[in-house]
């Protein structure tokens, strides 16, 4: 794959985050093909045409649509978002820490946003959300251009990267299946028994289509996911702590 196209067609976020599975997910097939199809190296201008053409940016709108598609129902399991969560008062977060990161955030957002109080959230948790939700938006739109949080793009591609990778786990769990019994039969049927070096290959490959089907089947899971979302979370939470960027700075 050239990486010198990738950087000009494709931003970090969109490669990691949505680009990134589809190619993980369809790795398992195209391993036998590689092998099978010996001449699929010379095919470089049909590749690079397919860049060119967009075909990277296609397969990361249909990993982020599927990702996409969950996070209702994961925001639901656990309880919100955990942004939202972070800043609620019956959250994980310690009330003084809690009263630091309110006043915080209204010094941020200005006076448009109020964050509830205790009371408040008890009476009205559904529009406590809302204005949870509201102040996360915020964090997220200055973390964008703030200086020292960096670490909050790069958590947030990791969070999207696992996402997505959920949303396509029923089609990569097939694609896997599919290569491992490729190369099964590659194994068996495509080679002389005497021929070592095939022998090898069609080893290896047996090995990493099992391999791959195992990260699909014991590592996808929701509470990967989760784990990414939390740290996401705390990251940009964090970031309320940082000074606001100086107005007069290029």
């Amino acid at each position: 794959m050239d990486q010198g196209v990738l950087s000009r067609v494709l931003d970090p976020y969109t490669w990691r985050a949505r680009v990134r599975p589809v190619l993980i997910a369809a790795l398992p097939v195209a391993l036998p093909l590689a092998v099978l199809v010996p001449a699929w190296s010379s095919a470089r201008r049909v590749w690079m045409l397919v860049l060119v053409c967009g075909l990277p940016l296609l397969l990361g709108q249909f990993s982020r649509s599927r990702g996409r598609r969950l996070e209702p129902g994961l925001f639901d399991r656990w309880g919100g978002k955990p942004t939202v969560q972070l800043l609620r008062w019956r959250g994980p977060t310690a009330a003084a820490q809690l009263a630091y990161l309110h006043a915080r955030i209204e010094q941020i957002a200005g006076p448009p946003l109020r964050m509830p109080s205790a009371e408040e959230e008890r009476s009205d948790p559904r529009t406590a959300d809302a204005v949870y939700e509201a102040a996360g938006s915020v964090l997220r739109t200055r973390a964008r251009a703030l200086p020292g949080a960096d670490l909050v793009a790069e958590e947030n591609s990791e969070y999207g990267f696992r996402r997505n990778t959920l949303g396509l786990r029923p089609l990569a769990l097939g694609a896997g299946a599919a290569g491992l019994l490729a190369a099964l039969l590659h194994a068996t049927l495509g080679r002389p028994p005497s021929d070592t070096t095939q022998a090898a290959v069609s080893a290896v490959l047996v090995l990493a289509d099992l391999a791959l089907l195992a990260f699909w089947i014991r590592t996808v899971r929701v509470s990967w996911v989760e784990e990414a979302a939390w740290t996401y979370a705390r990251r940009l939470i964090e970031t309320a702590g940082l000074p606001d960027p100086d107005p007069g700075r290029p």
